[in-house]
């Protein structure tokens, strides 16, 4: 092995020790679907007390989705029972030109009520609520509708996530009705 050879490799070496200790230190784990605290659940219902039609069949959709994707099963037979209720839904018109809003803030809260089989409830949680973001869009309608609607799903995707997280890393505490 010649220099230059000898100096790539203690390069990659170098590289990929420091990559590990930053990996490790940055409290970054990989977790699998044995870690989790239970793994199967039944997504039992998503209840919307605003007034804007069709967010329970978004954050259903997404919800279902982002419970599959981090390694739970949703059988009806789990013994853990998932209900959600969207409990404020704001749009807030931020700025204006010439008595056109032109970008808007939406505000959502939700929260998320775990049972046992027994109907006894375990966990009540608001995914860090409320969850906030902004969107900005042009004067004609059918623009400020979709960017609406895809503010909404960016949205309840991060309330989602938020509450799986929730659900795999909060502690369990029994709540006695």
């Amino acid at each position: 092995m010649n220099i230059a050879e000898k100096r790539k490799i203690l390069n990659i070496f170098t590289f990929l020790l420091i990559f590990s200790l930053i990996l490790q230190s940055c409290g970054y784990r990989i977790y699998t679907k044995a870690d989790l605290p239970f793994q199967e659940l039944y997504f039992r219902n998503v209840e919307n007390l605003t007034l804007e039609p069709g967010l329970q069949d978004k954050m259903r959709k997404i919800a279902y989705q982002t419970l599959i994707d981090n390694g739970f099963t949703l059988t009806s037979s789990a013994s853990r029972v998932l209900d959600i209720q969207i409990k404020n839904y704001r749009l807030i018109t931020l700025s204006e030109i010439g008595l056109n809003t032109v970008e808007y803030q939406i505000v959502m809260e939700v929260k998320a009520i775990l049972y046992d089989e027994k109907g006894n409830k375990i966990k009540e949680f608001t995914p860090s609520s409320p969850f906030t973001t902004f969107f900005r869009t042009t004067r004609d309608l059918p623009n400020v509708i979709a960017n609406k609607e895809l503010a909404i799903d960016s949205l309840i995707r991060d309330i989602c996530d938020d509450m799986v997280r929730k659900l795999i890393f909060d502690k369990e505490e029994k709540h006695e009705e």
